[in-house]
């Protein structure tokens, strides 16, 4: 494959991210990233603060879920707990994650609409642990009872969520199986609570991609089952 054909290849599968994400970037310049940088900042703060006794006996009261907690304890620390690395992910990977994923998403969705979706993505993620554990074997939804104590924390639910939603909403599709495929296949080989997570994660994403399509049909549409009616030209 020579040159041309690699970035056409190149045009095909990201111009239409890469446009949209450069143009917001243009617009508003540095402040298009404020919430990648605040997320990325939060990152390194309890990181920092979890290699200490007092700091990690801290984080771990604010931060900390497990899927023993009650309900409310766990809704409470969810927005905290995002930020924490996960236990056996270096803080450099959790803020290289945080910085390609909610960076990309930041530029293309906006930042509310990325927090929606990585909340979103981890409050399902921490979901599916505290039911997953309840459930016996053999039901559709259970995880093993081990998990139950495995401390849950860390962005790579809202990472692999937003990274599926963000490349293939705009066109990406390749990029996004690759992000399904990869995951499914860690999950398989290395079956861990947070690779549970992350299969959550993924199906959050196609839900929230199937309703936007159904938005953006139906407004076409004018909401009412027939083609908007254009207002004529005077």
């Amino acid at each position: 494959m020579n040159n041309p054909d690699i970035r056409r290849a190149a045009e095909s599968e990201w111009g239409p991210l890469h446009r949209r994400a450069h143009a917001r970037l243009r617009a508003r310049g540095a402040a298009a990233l404020t919430l990648t940088v605040v997320s990325s900042c939060l990152v390194l703060l309890f990181a920092a603060a979890d290699g200490f006794p007092d700091g990690a006996a801290l984080v771990s009261r604010i931060g900390v879920i497990r899927a023993t907690d009650p309900w409310p304890v766990a809704l409470l620390r969810l927005p905290v707990s995002i930020f924490v690395p996960a236990i056996g992910l270096p803080w450099w990977a959790a803020v290289l994650l945080v910085l390609l994923a909610f960076g990309t998403a930041e530029l293309t969705l906006g930042p509310w609409r990325t927090l929606a979706v990585g909340y979103t993505c981890s409050l399902v993620g921490t979901w599916y642990a505290h039911v997953g554990v309840t459930r016996p074997p053999g039901h559709l939804l259970h995880l093993p009872a081990e998990f139950a104590d495995v401390r849950d924390t860390g962005p790579s639910a809202a990472v692999i969520g937003l990274s599926l939603l963000v490349t293939w909403r705009f066109g990406a599709r390749w990029t996004a199986l690759a992000v399904a495929l990869l995951t499914a296949t860690i999950t398989a080989v290395d079956p861990e609570l947070a690779g549970y997570e992350h299969l959550a994660a993924l199906v959050t994403a196609t839900v929230l991609l199937l309703a936007d399509g159904v938005a953006r049909r139906l407004a076409a549409r004018g909401g009412y089952g027939s083609p908007a009616v254009a207002p004529r030209p005077r």
